[in-house]
């Protein structure tokens, strides 16, 4: 047992006033008593204490511990201070949603939010609008535990050499985790648009060619990914679909690599009140997929949007009109300093400029058309800009026993700021829900309050954009909704059956494919529409293992199997195309490619023996990737829609059904001269780069980690794949270090005895530290198909331990 007192009770009571915010308001901090952290394989931490403030310091400490740099970073990107230690023309890989940003647009967006004073304001609020007790607590634990370690081990000590003496890390305050938190809530509404936000500013002069170039720009925007890279799978099966009759839940999600956004696996225990297992976002101190010890959850992206533009008619640069009245936008004089090549610090004046209905933007999530003239301009609402409820849904899942006490939860905080609950209880019942904040409008406001724009990007895109001079025009008001602008719990789509729902990032309409849910407003989701080939594959595998026909034993799921079933690495782009593929190889024999004749007979054999996996030996795979790679993200001419904010995969000869939503559309399209030539010019590309036609993942898809190379399956989201790691190829590295796909996974099931059984893996390992034990181990597992199997019960955690350490806080 290692003992940690390192801290005498004076000299921490000194470090948590200087912190300012280190207790929670109104009056000493909690006493944390001994806080225990005791971890078990793959790192990771069983945080054990007598109240929830001894949660958050513990969680505080050892998250320091593991991953101090990625948690720092993250504190400097929300305080608006990039560039002063970065500098100010690099981008960076904004937490979790897959976009990337330029540091020194980034620092006013959040200098924005700290003008206005919006976090300060919202965390001050009492629950439920404003955080519980519970959380003020977590959080002042959190900043406890972290300046704790921070000052055990001092700033030049540090095990990571990523940040090790590095002026950025330093001691935080409760305000700071409060604005990592309310980053989490605008992830997918105001933080897709930091550049377009942070960067904002007015040309001098309007052209008549400005509508319509956004218009020409819209229609071409069918590949936009508003939520960025935000993804996931989720499987809930109940006592019906269970072989054995336990209820079992998967939860798959799919989120970025390479930025401090990444999930941290803890469970957090107080004896004889609580217990929560699962995976936190690194550096807040709560579980945001895992199990309680009867009701297991996941979370997938929702999509709906989760913001609104409102084009406004401008009278000059900086005034718009509401009703025929002039008003004045509110400017925001901002200031950053800026790290120069020298080391020398400048400061940078910027101006933002925030209406009625939000901040204005000239690029919204990547689409950068958003003009801002003397006469025309658009301002961006973000329902979730005054959500700070949503952490206290957190803590509340604590007590709740069944699904349907987790749809109570649900409807009255209604707090979930953007993305899907699919759930499960002990006793077998199944739950989906997109119960989450969504601006309130419906189909008739986005026609009829819809500006020049929004008549083009609501019919294609499904987007309201609003017209901003017309008051009637701001969001409608639900008699049962919590706050002003967003729908009721009564206008949002939910699910509850015997046998299995399912998620993975469609909209709510196929959550069941028996049972479709319909009638809902169009902001939150398509209906009757094509599903994404991700969603069609996790249906299929459903209903081939409730039937029995998928080579498993029996019927029906099992936690074993389910386990298998996800990492059985199915490529269902290649079990719709192969055959046509290799009839289309065999019959040319030679093929037309953009650099002329191939010879394309070599693969064949290949692709016709290839077991329509993308396991790592399993030849044939890595041809048809580089195949199909040409194929999907183009539309041809087969009769097919593409839902909106996908790639395009359609290379298909049965066009899609609505009558057969999940088997259509189907078939290759073997008459399309771009098939042949997709064919010529993988073969040429990989005989070009001298890799055999035959060649397996296993050598050219991994994850460096100091210099060694990990092997990992999974395949491409948009080639077919449920099990993903989305990936570049690059001919001289091949598939190299993915920025996104499977992270942290889940199966957890509910046996007769009284612990739930939860295997886990996190693909990139609990610690970002290279001198951690703990930093490539998963990794490793994750390549081999392993699993860990973590203890929930204190038992099982102490009879596992491989480490203990015992912190002591102030009293």
């Amino acid at each position: 047992m290692q003992t940690l007192r390192s801290l005498a009770v004076m000299a921490f009571v000194v470090l948590l006033a200087a912190c300012g915010s280190g207790q929670p308001p109104g009056g000493q901090a909690p006493d944390a008593g001994g806080v225990t952290v005791t971890r078990t394989a793959g790192g990771v931490p069983h945080i054990q204490a007598n109240d929830w403030f001894g949660l958050g310091y513990g969680y505080g400490y050892v998250s320091a511990k593991d991953a101090i740099c990625r948690i720092a970073e993250f504190y400097v990107t929300t305080a608006g201070e990039r560039s002063r230690y970065f500098g100010a023309d690099e981008d960076f890989p904004f937490p979790a949603n897959g976009f990337s940003f330029n540091n020194l647009n980034s620092d006013f967006f959040f200098k924005l939010i700290r003008a206005q004073g919006t976090v300060e304001r919202l965390a001050a609020e009492p629950a439920p609008l404003g955080p519980g007790p519970e959380i003020r607590d977590l959080f002042a634990g959190h900043v406890a535990g972290y300046n704790h370690y921070l000052a055990e081990t001092g700033v030049d000590q540090l095990s990571d050499p990523s940040c090790r003496g590095a002026d950025w890390v330093k001691p935080i305050a409760i305000d700071d985790v409060f604005r990592m938190a309310y980053t989490l809530a605008i992830f997918a509404g105001s933080a897709p648009s930091v550049d377009g936000i942070g960067g904002a500013a007015p040309v001098a002069s309007a052209s008549a060619d400005d509508v319509p170039s956004m218009i020409s720009a819209l229609r071409k925007a069918h590949d936009w990914h508003p939520g960025g890279h935000m993804a996931s799978n989720a499987v809930a099966i109940g006592t019906e679909a269970s072989a054995d009759g336990a209820p079992i839940l998967l939860g798959n999600p799919h989120q970025t690599y390479n930025d401090p956004g990444i999930f941290y696996q803890a469970s957090f225990r107080i004896p004889d009140r609580m217990e929560l297992s699962g995976t936190t976002f690194l550096g807040l101190p709560f579980v945001v997929i895992g199990t309680n010890r009867d009701v297991a959850w996941s979370h997938t992206t929702s999509a709906a949007f989760r913001f609104t533009p409102y084009q406004l008619t401008l009278v000059g640069a900086h005034s718009y009109l509401v009703d025929g009245q002039v008003e004045q936008m509110q400017a925001w004089p901002l200031t950053a300093e800026t790290l120069q090549e020298d080391g020398s610090l400048e400061t940078v004046d910027r101006t933002l400029y925030t209406t009625r209905y939000g901040p204005m933007v000239t690029n919204i999530a990547g689409l950068p058309i958003f003009v801002w003239t003397p006469v025309l301009g658009f301002a961006l609402a973000d329902p979730n800009a005054e959500n700070m409820r949503y952490l206290n849904h957190f803590v509340k899942l604590a007590d709740v026993r069944s699904v349907r006490e987790f749809e109570a939860v649900l409807d009255g905080l209604q707090g979930v700021p953007w993305a899907n609950t699919v759930a499960v209880d002990r006793d077998g019942e199944a739950f989906y829900g997109d119960i989450t904040v969504s601006a309130n409008v419906d189909d008739a406001k986005a026609v009829t309050c819809g500006s020049v724009l929004g008549a083009v990007a609501f019919p294609l895109l499904g987007l309201p954009i609003l017209d901003g001079s017309r008051s009637a025009c701001a969001w409608d008001d639900d008699p049962d909704a919590v706050v002003p602008g967003i729908f009721g719990p009564s206008n949002l789509p939910r699910l509850f059956r015997d046998d299995y729902v399912s998620n993975s990032n469609d909209s709510y309409w196929l959550s069941h494919p028996d049972e479709p849910l319909t009638g809902f407003p169009r902001i939150l989701g398509e209906e009757g529409t094509e599903r994404r080939l991700r969603t069609r594959l996790g249906v299929t595998m459903i209903r081939e293992r409730l039937a029995g026909t998928d080579g498993y034993p029996g019927t029906g799921f099992t936690h074993d199997i389910m386990k298998d079933w996800l990492f059985g690495s199915r490529q269902y782009l290649g079990e719709l195309w192969r055959d046509d593929l290799v009839t289309v190889c065999n019959t040319l024999g030679v093929a037309i490619g953009s650099g002329g004749p191939v010879d394309i007979s070599a693969a064949c054999p290949i692709l016709a023996d290839w077991d329509l996996t993308t396991n790592l030996d399993s030849p044939g795979a890595l041809l048809f990737r580089r195949i199909a790679g040409r194929l999907t993200g183009t539309t041809l001419p087969s009769g097919t829609t593409t839902q909106t904010r996908l790639p395009g995969t359609h290379a298909f000869l049965v066009p899609f059904l609505s009558q057969q939503p999940i088997d259509t559309p189907s078939g290759l399209n073997p008459l399309h001269p771009t098939v042949a030539m997709a064919l010529a010019d993988a073969v040429a590309e990989l005989n070009d780069a001298g890799i055999e036609l035959g060649a397996t993942l296993r050598d050219y898809q991994y994850i460096e980690r100091d210099g060694l190379r990990y092997p990992l399956h999974g395949g491409i989201d948009r080639m077919g794949s449920y099990s993903i790691l989305n990936i570049e190829w690059d001919p001289a590295s091949g598939y190299a270090n993915p920025y996104h796909g499977n992270t942290y996974t889940q199966v957890v099931s509910f046996p007769d005895d009284d612990c739930p059984r939860m295997s886990t893996i996190t693909t990139y390992s609990q610690s970002p530290d290279p001198t951690s034990a703990f930093h490539a181990d998963q990794t490793a597992m994750y390549g081999d198909k392993q699993w860990l199997e973590v203890p929930f019960c204190g038992d099982a955690i102490r009879e596992q331990a491989i480490e203990t350490i015992e912190l002591t806080a102030v009293d």
